[in-house]
């Protein structure tokens, strides 16, 4: 079975379309996001719906939890470009949906493997970009292998026993026999590894291997939309310049 990993979308349909297009090229039979639908982009509602209604299983992401914690006062600890595009998003997304992506779990136990946005440790929004917190998340990982998001950078990483973890960047790689994996994408809407093509990847369960993908999409139109929304300039920038 080949299954579609993609997650970081941030309210970038047409990444989006581009991601889920190419997954069913390739041959997917199953998908699964690893959350933060939201954030920084100008479709919020638009990929909501989307995902909605594929059925795709997805976690919550941290922009996921911003936009839907109406109470909460995860707002005040943003910088104000982020907390811009939160606010924005709660006033154009249908409440059905924001209670929709407020519902999302933490984490996702599919066949064989997990899929968080952050990590599988107590700190859920720990970047998993060094070696305590790849560490702490491997403590809490149950099955040889999980996906994640939340860096925007498409990662390899790998727990030996007895051994420092090993990370780099994601490349067509079979999976080992032993130790504990995980694997993160990369973004589908703002990639953070100087390469502005949508990312995702394909875990192939019979080959026991995983496949990085990278898809072009519309990038002008997107920004074009994004500034029809008075949206951050840094974040329309950022999606050319793929950093």
């Amino acid at each position: 079975m080949k299954i579609g990993v993609f997650g970081d979308i941030h309210a970038n349909l047409a990444a989006l379309e581009a991601v889920l297009a190419a997954l069913r090229a390739a041959g997917c039979e199953t998908l699964v996001c690893t959350g933060d639908i939201v954030g920084y982009g100008a479709s919020p509602a638009e990929c909501i719906r989307l995902i909605r209604t594929h059925g795709i299983p997805c976690v919550l992401g941290n922009h996921d939890e911003y936009a839907t914690d109406i109470l909460g006062d995860a707002l005040g600890k943003l910088d104000p470009g982020t907390r811009a595009t939160i606010e924005w998003a709660r006033t154009v997304v249908p409440f059905e949906d924001l209670r929709w992506l407020s519902s999302l779990p933490l984490k996702l136990e599919m066949e064989g493997f997990w899929v968080v946005h952050g990590s599988l440790g107590p700190q859920h929004w720990a970047y998993t970009v060094n070696g305590p917190n790849v560490i702490e998340h491997f403590a809490h990982q149950k099955t040889a292998l999980s996906f994640n998001g939340h860096t925007h950078l498409p990662l390899f990483c790998q727990m030996r026993e007895n051994a420092a973890p090993e990370m780099e960047f994601l490349k067509t790689t079979v999976l080992p026999s032993q130790g504990k994996m995980l694997v993160n994408p990369g973004s589908v809407g703002q990639p953070r590894d100087r390469d502005p093509r949508a990312a995702c990847c394909v875990y192939d369960t019979m080959a026991g291997s995983v496949h990085p993908l990278r898809v072009p999409y519309d990038i002008a139109a997107t920004q074009a939309l994004m500034r029809s929304a008075n949206l951050p300039e840094r974040f329309i920038a950022r999606i050319e310049s793929g950093h």
